[in-house]
């Protein structure tokens, strides 16, 4: 009793002791979630209409997209190649987003069966890939996409390990059905706006005619230059002005930086250029006393040469430029003295070993040869061998090891700038030397043999056997050190950008500016490898604050940065503009006087008399946008006011892009081939003016989606 009653006294206690209890299990709960949605805001690449794109999604695009490259023969592993695949994935993930929240408003949609069609019928350009090809016509065959698709589900349903092959392409296939499902929404959308856009007969018969109306011309013409800046006065208020007439091209959709920057490339001394090429002419000693494929082999790969060796035969291609201009000036057995190519920054030496006429590309066929021991796969291949000798049917052989036998073109293309082995050098050997219409076996290391049938062989070109060392002429770690201790010890001592661009030219360094940085460009100013400066600069950087020192370029530069100014979306202010909006006033005003002056000009002569320089102009037409020579400018207006004007007659003078003109017009044809069709032309000019719609209305929809790109995060 006397513990029931201690509880009631301490009741109020005790729920206050459990209310906190299950408070702190509530907000551990919440902070456990807090962080979880914290780390998923961390793993958003961006967002559009509120839909966001997680890395991984956007990942998976890329790699689709690296897919599809790859599928098309393209290397798609390269650093630009890969920075436009992702913006291509981003791009694509900001326009669908877009048009399909359109579409779902408009009460359009897609469905599966006209997908299926498209695959079916093989109206995309995704389905134009050589894995859905027939092999026979080289375009695409709906029968071997599905007898693919059947095959991959028999060997998934089977249990066995799928080919990575097999799941590279399947891959891909699901990837064409979402990118045609993408496309068929974008053709809807753009189908419904082509609605908007019509055309008439008259304008339909004007197009024609200014289109297939060819013209030559003499065009009498004044650059703006002809006046000095020194004689035009520019008012603010004119700036304003011209901003405003220009207004919508200087909005900006997405927040910029500006900065200033050094950038140190990181060059080799005398010391290391010395150093490189002793070493290049002890290498070529040995090069030179090397015995047989395996010594010419080592020599190569033991002096770390750019270029590694194959002992077989290829063409020049192959073979840098510097050493394929002197294969056909030295004998067989020769190594060329080491010299240096300032062009390439690259030190080189190379043996002849020998050189002959080979057919460019062999038709043959196969039959590969395994046994238990190498004598029973030997003898195998010598049956195998005189079976066909003998008049056996390749392809039935073949079928009775479980082969198919077929015949394939290889061409000296396919291997020559390939690491080769030992077997493959032998393989292809064997494969070039062997006359059409003979049969022979080639032993394996493993103990295994090949049957050869070389069938036809085509384009007997000269082939060249060369072990080249080729070593770039680089700076060595001590010349790399000194320079980034350098350029570390000026930052240190200049701790304000006011300093570093007083003191910089002292040391050696240049400032250098890039306005309008754009965090989507992956890089700064172009210079590889500033993924992480380009962080630092949207993500941490003060105005005037000085970044950390950055290796980048290719391994070989320095870089250290200052923000300079943070420029939020939408318009750019007069003040940043101030010099292109000057160049544009100015080129009014001299546009006016110099258009006084020539406005009493009624013909060519009297305009060169006044100082026109005269060009002659060859095939103009509406639709092809002549360059003036003596100006050196192109300049659409004089296709525009040619179009108008009579054989024979001449212009007045009119404003360009870069001058004053006067024009003639000396004579006119008729593109013939041409047919006029009201319906066609009509169609014509509806969808030029829908397709320059749509670049608008992307924009418009784009500003309204309140777009997010953190993809720089991820770089």
């Amino acid at each position: 009793m006397a513990a029931l009653q201690k509880i009631r006294n301490h009741g109020v206690l005790l729920v206050t002791i459990i209310a906190v209890a299950l408070f702190l299990f509530v907000m551990g709960d919440l902070v456990r979630g807090g962080e979880g949605l914290l780390n998923q805001s961390k793993q958003q690449v961006g967002e559009v209409l509120g839909k966001t794109l997680s890395i991984q999604d956007y990942n998976e695009m890329v790699n689709n997209l690296q897919n599809y490259y790859e599928i098309m023969g393209q290397d798609a592993s390269g650093e630009d190649l890969l920075n436009r695949i992702k913006d291509e994935a981003w791009q694509t993930f900001v326009q669908n987003t877009l048009i399909q929240d359109e579409c779902s408003k408009l009460g359009i949609i897609v469905t599966d069966n006209e997908v299926a069609d498209i695959i079916q019928t093989g109206q995309s350009q995704m389905l134009q890939v050589p894995v859905f090809a027939n092999p026979e016509t080289g375009t695409y065959d709906y029968a071997s996409l599905q007898k693919f698709l059947s095959d991959y589900q028999i060997v998934k349903s089977s249990g066995q390990q799928l080919p990575d092959e097999y799941e590279k392409i399947y891959k891909y296939y699901i990837f064409a059905q979402k990118s045609i499902r993408e496309q068929l929404y974008v053709q809807k959308y753009q189908s419904l706006m082509s609605n908007a856009f019509t055309s008439n007969s008259i304008a339909a018969k004007k197009s024609f005619e200014d289109r297939t109306s060819i013209k030559d011309l003499l065009v009498a013409s004044v650059p703006f230059t002809a006046i000095e800046d020194k004689d035009i006065n520019v008012t603010d208020a004119e700036l304003k002005a011209k901003f405003e007439e220009h207004k919508e091209s200087y909005r900006q959709l997405m927040e910029t930086r500006d900065i200033k920057y050094i950038s140190v490339v990181v060059l080799p001394s005398d010391e290391d250029k010395a150093a490189t090429e002793q070493s290049l002419k002890e290498a070529r000693t040995t090069l030179e006393e090397a015995e047989g494929s395996d010594m010419i082999s080592n020599a190569v790969r033991k002096a770390s040469s750019i270029f590694p060796y194959s002992n077989v035969l290829k063409s020049k291609n192959a073979f840098p430029a510097m050493i394929a201009n002197i294969l056909d000036s030295i004998a067989i057995g020769t190594t060329t003295p080491v010299e240096f190519d300032a062009i390439t920054n690259l030190f080189f030496t190379c043996r002849l070993i020998d050189q002959t006429v080979q057919p460019d590309s062999v038709l043959f066929r196969q039959i590969g040869v395994a046994a238990e021991t190498e004598a029973k796969a030997e003898e195998k291949a010598d049956s195998i061998l005189n079976a066909i000798n003998a008049g056996g049917d390749f392809k039935a052989i073949a079928k009775n090891y479980s082969q198919t036998g077929d015949s394939s073109w290889v061409s000296t293309a396919s291997y020559e700038r390939a690491t080769i082995d030992a077997d493959n050098a032998l393989f292809i050997n064997t494969i070039f030397r062997t006359n059409a219409g003979s049969t022979s076996k080639v032993k394996l290391s493993n103990g295994n043999f090949v049957v050869l049938q070389i069938l036809e062989t085509k384009n007997p070109i000269k082939k060249y056997n060369v072990a080249s060392i080729v070593k770039e002429n680089r700076f060595s770690d001590d010349t790399y050190n000194k320079e980034y201790n350098k350029l570390s010890s000026f930052i240190a001592a200049n701790k304000s950008l006011e300093s570093i661009e007083s003191n910089a030219a002292k040391s050696g360094y240049q400032v250098q500016t890039a306005l309008d940085v754009i965090s989507s460009e992956h890089i700064i100013a172009n210079i590889s490898g500033t993924h992480d400066a380009l962080k630092w600069v949207f993500d941490e950087a003060k105005v005037n604050e000085i970044s950390p020192m950055y290796e980048c370029g290719n391994n070989d530069q320095l870089f250290v940065a200052a923000l300079t100014g943070v420029n939020k979306a939408g318009y750019r202010s007069v003040e940043k503009l101030t010099d292109d909006l000057k160049t544009l006033v100015m080129n009014d005003k001299k546009a006016e006087k110099l258009l006084a002056q020539y406005k009493d000009v009624k013909s060519i002569e009297s305009a060169e008399a006044k100082g026109a320089k005269i060009d002659t102009l060859k095939a103009v037409s509406f639709s092809a946008v002549p360059f003036v020579m003596s100006i050196g400018a192109q300049e659409p207006v004089i296709s525009a006011t040619a179009c108008k004007t009579a054989i024979g007659s001449v212009s007045a003078p009119f404003k360009g892009n870069a001058g004053i003109y006067v024009v003639k017009v000396l004579a006119e044809t008729k593109d013939k081939e041409q047919k006029y069709n009201v319906k066609e032309e009509k169609a014509n000019l509806s969808n030029y003016s829908m397709r320059n719609a749509m670049g608008s209305v992307i924009n418009t929809l784009y500003l309204k989606a309140d777009v997010k790109d953190n993809r720089y995060k991820f770089f």
